[in-house]
């Protein structure tokens, strides 16, 4: 619980590598997902308490650089990025976590809500004790949807790839729906 505050920045991302393991960035609000992008040009970094999408440049010897927020600085009204995932067209799609919202940032930043599941006056109230730094197990348990409550994945399967699932942390199915575009291969499937 004490890492639910808009005061700690201690997350960091760790490289394992034939040098062994090493931080190669730090300084993040509850470093969560990292996703990279189809050149593995950038890796973005979910900061589930910084509630934005940070990214940073890749260097050929793993080195992070360079880090900037990507899209808004604060992603909706309330609401806390968990998972990421990327699509064929370079929009990074994600989950909002306690709210119940899967959303999109467009290549240029631009933030687009794809899914909402949100309660809104419980979500309300946890963005509130989140910014007074006062989180309770009963506020983060109060929110959340009735689809998949507490949204924490969004990933894309089938065999076109236009099948989008919501993992989630307290639900007990795993909900989809169709996209309208497909999602990005990985890069071990090349």
């Amino acid at each position: 619980m004490e890492t639910i505050s808009p005061n700690i920045s201690d997350g960091y991302i760790a490289l394992a590598d034939d040098k062994g393991l090493r931080i190669v960035a730090d300084g993040f609000s509850f470093t969560n997902e990292i996703r990279l992008d189809a050149h593995e040009e950038y890796m973005y970094i979910a900061e589930t308490t910084g509630q934005c999408i940070s990214r940073m440049k890749v260097g050929q010897d793993g080195s992070l650089s360079d880090r900037e927020v990507f899209g808004p600085s604060k992603l909706g009204p309330y609401g806390f990025p968990d998972g990421i995932t990327f699509d064929a067209y370079g929009n990074l799609w994600g989950t909002l976590v306690m709210v119940d919202q899967v959303f999109a940032i467009t290549p240029e930043g631009d933030f687009q809500v794809i899914l909402d599941d949100m309660n809104e006056e419980p979500a309300r109230a946890l963005e509130q004790a989140f910014a007074e730094d006062r989180v309770t197990p009963e506020d983060m348990l109060a929110a959340g949807g009735s689809i998949a409550p507490w949204f924490a994945s969004v990933t894309f399967g089938g065999p076109d790839l236009k099948t989008a699932y919501i993992g989630s942390l307290r639900g007990t199915r795993i909900p989809f729906f169709t996209s309208p575009v497909a999602g990005l291969p990985m890069v071990h499937w090349r």
